[in-house]
């Protein structure tokens, strides 16, 4: 005696394909990789941060140290200037030779202290480099798994077309009031139907207890059961080789 009860099995395994390629999603090799370098390459990102308090004040006293020497050698150059034109002598003169001297010591000064700076920032900036080097190979991989991100995307769109496609095949030619039922608890587990396998249930993969075992080896063999912990359609053995 047929059953038509494959049908309804074979719907359910499309609907468990269904779900474990959706579940797959999150889980694609690409994507997996991306998710380890991003950590990766967000862990160069903090190493860069704590640098960054330490390097920041240096840096910033560096440029101000560039910015007053060449001002003062702007000024220094001017009187520079002054004095190679001048003729005569003079308090101008004199005073122009003084403060072309003082400039000249100052600039002096502030070299050395930009000096030690540079010796401070070194470490820091090479620091920084290397970093830098690091990270740089790490953005044309990210390009690269983006790329097969889509593709591995693209491959399982197309497979989850294809089942979607059969299951609209295959619920064309189960009885509707059956397939209504099976609908119900679908919508609340996934799936509606399971086989029976060794004492099983295959949809929730609870055992089921001796006693229940043995009220279903007495059932009818058309007639259907559900599993006590899912509530799934259970289908025995028997029913399904008929």
């Amino acid at each position: 005696m047929a059953l038509g009860y494959e049908k309804l099995i074979e719907l359910a395994d499309l609907d468990t394909d269904v779900l474990t390629m959706e579940r797959s999603r999150g889980a694609l090799p690409a994507r997996v990789a991306l998710d380890a370098l991003r950590e990766e390459f967000a862990g160069l990102e903090r190493a860069r941060q704590l640098l960054e308090p330490e390097r920041a004040p240096l840096s910033e006293a560096l440029s101000a140290l560039e910015q007053e020497v060449a001002q003062l050698s702007e000024r220094k150059s001017h009187i520079e200037a002054r004095l190679s034109s001048a003729t005569g002598g003079g308090k101008e003169l004199e005073a122009m030779h003084t403060e072309a001297r003082h400039l000249s010591e100052r600039m002096s000064a502030l070299e050395e202290q930009e000096l030690e700076l540079m010796e401070q920032l070194e470490p820091l900036e090479e620091r920084l480099a290397a970093l830098r080097a690091e990270g740089a190979p790490m953005v044309h991989r990210r390009d690269e798994l983006l790329t097969q991100l889509a593709q591995e995307e693209a491959a399982l769109d197309v497979a989850l077309s294809e089942r979607r496609a059969q299951r609209e095949q295959l619920v064309g030619e189960i009885d509707p009031s059956l397939l209504a039922r099976y609908e119900k608890i679908a919508q609340r587990e996934g799936t509606g139907a399971a086989r029976l396998e060794h004492g099983t249930c295959a949809g929730c993969h609870l055992s089921l207890p001796a006693a229940e075992l043995d009220r279903l080896r007495h059932l009818d063999i058309a007639e259907l059961s559900t599993c006590e912990q899912c509530e799934r359609l259970l289908f025995r053995p028997d029913q399904l080789a008929s």
